[in-house]
């Protein structure tokens, strides 16, 4: 939108209306991690599950036969952790779509003007002021800035907002300039 440069501190500002489709991406950068632990634990619990009811103790098991076993109960455990994966994402994107169209808000324009001290946010008659030092995190994903205000809200910032590079390049700098090396997931 517009970069305004006040002496030594820079001012920058991007505007745009979220979309359907990148809220649901979002959810599904946001949920990834959940994900990905309840499709492992899933296969860690499933996989000696399946041996132990394969497996009669006492019964003399020839090599053949337990690799049987194991080859069972791990495609078994497969199937049933890609199935919960599968059904998890699912799950999460109709979760987005229904939280989307039910909410009013985000479907307004997004004002942000990020500055040295902060981040102005405005979205119809609403005014956000956040310092620097309020961010959770801030992450980089290939077509969207995730800015986090606590570990479960985020400010969603699409790099489409932005009028060019330069100003994408300005942003990082500005990011990199006044948050913390650990907060900083920017690329």
């Amino acid at each position: 939108m517009s970069n305004i440069d006040l002496g030594n501190s820079i001012e920058l500002s991007v505007s745009g209306t979220l979309t359907a489709k990148e809220y649901k991406k979002f959810s599904s950068f946001h949920t990834s991690r959940w994900i990905l632990w309840i499709t492992i634990s899933t296969y860690i619990v499933f996989f000696p599950w399946l041996i132990y009811i394969l497996y009669k103790p006492g019964d003399i098991f020839n090599f053949g036969d337990m690799a049987a076993v194991l080859l069972i109960s791990s495609t078994v455990s497969v199937c049933i952790a890609v199935m919960i994966f599968l059904y998890a994402k699912v799950i999460i994107r109709v979760k987005a779509t229904r939280e989307y169209k039910s909410d009013q808000l985000i479907k307004n324009e997004l004002i942000y003007t990020f500055s040295d001290t902060g981040i102005h946010q405005k979205r119809g008659r609403s005014i956000n002021d956040i310092d620097w030092n309020e961010i959770a995190a801030i992450k980089e994903h290939h077509s969207m800035f995730l800015i986090y205000v606590s570990r479960n809200k985020a400010m969603i910032i699409p790099k489409r907002f932005f009028e060019s590079d330069e100003e994408i390049k300005q942003f990082k700098k500005m990011i990199n300039k006044n948050v913390t090396s650990e907060k900083n997931k920017i690329t």
